[in-house]
């Protein structure tokens, strides 16, 4: 009884029925009220009688009476019409519920009020959709890229255990490629949760110094640079100050410079460049490697793609820097005149 009562249908077809049928009462409680006077003549011309009728006993009050279930008809018919908007959308929610996320209210016709709503939910179904694919492509993307180092673990263990004399050099050569294979789990599993931050945008922008974040990744990779005998150069004004989220940008720079000291020959310098402008600021790396070819620089971007397989990494850098950039309203893009030229060009920009 009390989910009737708080039913909006309900609601909406009392007041309909109120609406129809109390002006219908009022009207008829005013003639019944009302004595109809009829003054006649008799045969000799004179005034001969007075009636008084009352239409009580006429068939009005049975018509009016008849109007009742009609009324009531007639409003639960337009309470259920203006109510049906929302049980579609009811109706669509549960559906999603029980099967998948591709369903859609797309609700054209109706109270503005109501299409609005329908027209938020399905807003809302895409990110959550959204957010779905992304939950299942690192899931998926996860599980591609920690496979080959666990089964080096596992692999290694098995031969060591296996082994009929070991010696302390075996064990040692099985530990550093473990410890090889532990370090590769690390990064790709420190790059995928970057990647996963940036794609699902949840970012803690606050004021930072880029040329500092700059110098700073460039000081860490100064022994791998070295050990490639290559130079490392960091420039930007004094005070680059920019809303970002630190740790995302700062892996993605390192990301950038990672890439170009694997690709760079030695004796080349590999530059990282601060630009800031009004409303955005750049971080521009700079190397002398081979370059990338034009009909593949489209890929580059690309999880898991690699331009030369012989050269160590994960495939995910360049994805994770872009994703970065996307997720503080910039982009990343690419320069490179291709195998025959000179290295390439990454700029990174974010919205200041």
């Amino acid at each position: 009884m009390r989910r009737h009562r708080r039913s909006l249908r309900v609601r909406l077809a009392v007041l309909g029925f109120l609406a129809i049928y109390v002006p219908v009462l009022l009207l008829s409680g005013v003639v019944l009220a009302t004595d109809i006077e009829i003054t006649g003549t008799g045969p000799s011309g004179a005034e001969g009688f007075r009636e008084s009728t009352t239409p009580g006993s006429t068939p009005v009050t049975w018509t009016i009476l008849a109007l009742g279930p009609v009324a009531a008809a007639l409003a639960w018919w337009w309470a259920g019409r203006a109510v049906s908007p929302i049980d579609r959308i009811r109706a669509v929610a549960d559906d999603i519920q029980g099967t998948d996320l591709g369903r859609r209210i797309a609700l054209r016709r109706g109270p503005a009020e109501v299409t609005a709503l329908a027209a938020s939910f399905d807003a809302m179904l895409d990110r959550l959709e959204q957010a779905a694919r992304t939950q299942q492509r690192l899931i998926e993307e996860t599980s591609h890229e920690l496979r080959i180092p666990l089964a080096v673990l596992v692999t290694n263990a098995e031969v060591l255990l296996a082994h009929p004399r070991p010696t302390l050099e075996v064990y040692r050569k099985g530990l550093e490629r473990s410890l090889a294979a532990a370090l590769r789990l690390r990064t790709a599993m420190d790059e995928l949760l970057v990647d996963a931050r940036g794609r699902a945008r949840t970012i803690n922008r606050q004021p930072a110094d880029l040329t500092a974040i700059v110098r700073a990744v460039i000081d860490d990779a100064g022994a791998q640079a070295a050990a490639k005998k290559i130079s490392l150069s960091a420039t930007g004004p004094p005070d680059a100050i920019c809303p970002v989220d630190q740790p995302t940008v700062r892996r993605a720079i390192h990301n950038l410079v990672d890439n170009a000291i694997r690709y760079a020959p030695p004796g080349t310098t590999v530059r990282a460049t601060v630009e800031v402008a009004e409303t955005e600021a750049a971080i521009v790396v700079t190397d002398h490697g081979p370059g990338i070819p034009a009909a593949e620089q489209n890929h580059a971007f690309e999880r898991f793609w690699r331009g030369r397989p012989d050269v160590p990494g994960t495939g995910l850098g360049l994805a994770i820097a872009r994703q970065v950039a996307a997720a503080h309203g910039g982009a990343l893009t690419l320069t490179s005149p291709g195998p025959a030229g000179d290295g390439c060009t990454f700029r990174l920009t974010v919205r200041r």
